[in-house]
């Protein structure tokens, strides 16, 4: 897993434990928003260059994307269940994607756009591989974002048994620390970087091993 270069302020989730997504549709406070902009931002862009749009267009259709959320954040309904916030913002960035396609398919005919409402019912975008790249994105910011809650041999032991899949004996036998210590490291950085997956993208945080 490729890890991300986005520095987006203070690791530590609020006290109060609301989400970064719950802040949003409460009311957009500046802070709120910024970090989601910086967070997603990448995200879109490269949902975008991959459907083949120019670094230009890619660049536009992002802003369209995360101007779209902007205004229709306060009505979004999370549902766990469904993944849904996942499946929200991939359907307004396919869209975005489209409408893009489409007028460049037919020059002069801008005026006569439609604009579909976005609402909390929108279904599931087409693209499968959406899921996974969301999910790995949230995931390597959120490592990021908690590395330097940690001291070195704690994230070593967490790094070499969770992101590498080495044997927690293998690892102790490293870090000349018994098993024990190695589970217990690896379990407090699970907790930690469970709780800021919660708190940047809530429907992600069913943690899973990086491929």
């Amino acid at each position: 897993m490729t890890s991300s270069s986005l520095q987006l302020g203070s690791s530590k989730p609020p006290s109060t434990k609301v989400s970064l997504l719950a802040r949003l549709r409460r009311g957009a406070d500046a802070t709120s928003w910024r970090t989601f902009v910086e967070l997603y931002t990448p995200l879109i862009y490269r949902f975008c260059r991959r459907r083949e749009l120019q670094d230009a267009d890619a660049q536009d259709v992002t802003q369209k994307v995360m101007a779209r959320v902007y205004i229709a954040i306060s009505k979004f309904t999370y549902d766990a269940r469904r993944g849904h916030f996942r499946n929200w913002l991939g359907v307004i960035a396919a869209r975005e994607i489209y409408r893009h396609q489409q007028l460049e398919r037919r020059p002069g005919q801008r005026g006569g756009h439609h604009h579909d409402e976005l609402s909390e019912q929108t279904p599931g975008p087409p693209e499968g591989d959406w899921f996974e790249e969301f999910n790995s994105h949230v995931l390597a910011v959120a490592l990021q974002r908690i590395r330097g809650d940690f001291d070195d041999i704690t994230w070593r032991a967490f790094d070499w048994t969770w992101l590498q899949s080495l044997k927690p004996q293998a690892a102790a036998e490293r870090l000349n620390r018994p098993p024990e210590w190695v589970y217990k490291a690896r379990f407090r950085v699970l907790k930690r970087l469970r709780a800021e997956v919660e708190f940047l993208a809530e429907d992600a945080a069913n943690l899973q091993r990086p491929g």
